[in-house]
Formats: structure tokens, sequence, C-alpha cells
């Protein structure tokens, strides 16, 4: 017997046994024929995608015609904008609770979202126009940060939470950049460490107290991705890459048994390629390789992890 035979025999039992309506019965079977399938997703990342295209083209009209409209028109456009993507949401939803809310519709993370992006520009136009901090610019990016933070705990949005907390790494990068630090230097490595490890201890001691449970995974995929770049960063130096690269090991072992705990396949990928990415970084650095045996490295290397990284997947979704 097929396995669409059994699961249209077992409809027609629930059916003719009254545990399942005629009405209920016909959409099951629309569904398991793939007559009826869900668009839900590709919706949202259609909702995200227009709400970046929208802010980012604002963000080039101030940039290019803010001295023919004039500054005015520009801070009460975007300032109405904003406040009314917020009195919209506050309409609709939003209060402090320790759980999760109920998304009111479909559109109401969305525009909070805008709401929050349009609160950027306007603050990153303020200080263009007006330079109100001058030199102390980068702490606009620590009011937007706290900003989103908030409005992320109180309207229950974990887009928001993702840029706030994005719009904190980029607070401590910029700050530290201004210091003189390079691309990946050791105080902006040391900061990057820092900054993600206390994401990840924020994101558990937050889900210890019952408080926003569902917010772990955005804690947990910026802060481990932000934390394990950093320990690549700091493999190739002679002097501390064994200390890192040893850091690396051991934050994605980490990484690899949390994925399979929670059977997310994604913190698997994780520790998989940045160890990857690391020990082939301290490899070609300690070693005298020939172009032929670089060549082979990286076929062999490639090809067997993107086998494993393929069987792995296929046994997440077995198990599932």
């Amino acid at each position: 017997m097929t396995k669409g035979g059994s699961v249209q025999e077992a409809l027609n039992d629930l059916e003719s046994g009254e545990i399942l309506s005629r009405e209920q019965a016909a959409l099951l079977r629309r569904i398991y024929g793939r007559e009826l399938f869900s668009v839900h997703w590709e919706l949202r990342l259609l909702l995200y995608g227009g709400i970046l295209i929208l802010t980012t083209g604002l963000g080039l009209l101030v940039a290019k015609h803010f001295a023919s409209i004039g500054h005015l028109t520009l801070l009460a456009t975007i300032a109405l904008g904003c406040a009314a993507c917020f009195a919209y949401c506050l309409r609709h939803g939003g209060g402090f609770s320790r759980d999760g809310l109920p998304t009111p519709d479909a559109a109401y993370d969305y525009v909070l979202l805008l709401g929050c992006l349009l609160l950027g520009t306007l603050q990153g136009y303020l200080e263009l126009r007006y330079q109100l901090l001058a030199q102390y610019w980068n702490w606009w990016l620590l009011v937007s940060a706290l900003t989103y933070l908030l409005c992320a705990h109180y309207f229950d949005n974990r887009l928001v939470l993702s840029l706030a907390l994005s719009t904190l790494g980029a607070w401590l990068g910029v700050k530290t950049s201004l210091l003189g630090a390079g691309l990946w230097d050791g105080t902006l490595r040391d900061n990057a460490l820092f900054f993600g490890a206390l994401v990840v201890a924020a994101g558990a001691v937050q889900t210890r107290l019952g408080w926003k449970r569902h917010f772990l995974p955005v804690h947990l995929h910026l802060g481990v991705n932000v934390l394990l770049a950093a320990l690549v960063a700091g493999v190739a130096p002679r002097a501390t890459g064994p200390a890192y690269l040893a850091g690396l090991l051991l934050a994605g072992s980490g990484s690899a048994l949390y994925a399979l705990r929670e059977r997310s396949f994604a913190f698997l990928l994780y520790a998989v390629l940045y160890g990857y990415l690391g020990i082939t970084i301290f490899v070609f650095n300690r070693g005298h390789w020939s172009s032929e045996g670089g060549i082979l490295y990286f076929l062999v290397s490639a090809a067997s992890l993107l086998t494993a990284l393929v069987a792995l997947h296929r046994r997440f979704r077995s198990a599932e």
C-alpha cells in the first residue's frame, strides 16, 4: 500500500467515523494533494524587503535632495511617518509581558520596523544637518539601540530586537574604531568577543528568568556568529593563534552540542563553517604550501565538508 493511499484511507475512516466533518476532510485532502499551500514566509520576506527598499530610498533621497526639498519639510515628513507607525502599533498592540504577545495583523511587525528605521533616519538627518553631537555622533547609535531594545520588548518584536542588537554592536565597533583601532585588530577583536558573549549570556539569563523566552534564538544567532567570527580573526597572528584556535574549537563544540540538543541545523552549520575557516587559516599561516598543495587541500577539504554537511542535514531532516 502506498503512503498516499494510506493517508486517503485514514481520512476516509476519520470522516466515516464522524471524527472529521466532510468539509474538514475535504480541506485536508486538498492540503495533502498540494492544492493548497502556505505563502506565509514568502509574504513576510516581501514585506521585509519592501521596508528595507523604502527606507534605503528615503535615505538616498535625503542625502541627494535635502537642499532643494527643504530641511523643515524633510524633518516634518520623516517625523510624521515615524509617529504614524508608532501610533498604529500602540493602537493595535503593545504592552510589557513576560510571554509572547499575539500579532494583531500581518503588517504589525513591519510597521513597527519601519517606524524604528524612520527614527534612525531622523536621528541621522538631525546630526547631518545640525551636528548636535559633533565628534560624539556615535552616541546616536547607542541611543537608537536602547530605543529599539525598549520597542522590541514592549511590542514583542523579534525583528526590532535583531535591529537593536545589531545597532548596539555597530556602536561598539564605531566607538572602538574612533580610538584608532583597525579592522579586526586586538582591541576591536576583543570587543567583538565581549559583545558576542554578552549577547549570548543576556539571552540565556533572560530565558532562565522566564522573560521573553522566544527571544533566545535571536540572541544566539547574532551572538554566536559574532563570537565565532572574532575567534577566527584571532587565529592568524602567530602569537595568539593557538589560543584563539582553541577558543574557536571550544565555542564551535558548544554551538554543535546546542544544535544536536535543539535539533537546529543552523548552529551546527556555524560550528562547521567557522571551524573549517579557522583551521584553514591556522594551517596555511604556519606551513609552506605549494600552489598545487593549496589547490589540492581546498578541493579535498571543500568536497569533504560539503558531503558531510549534506549528510548531516539529511539526518536532521529525518529526525524531525
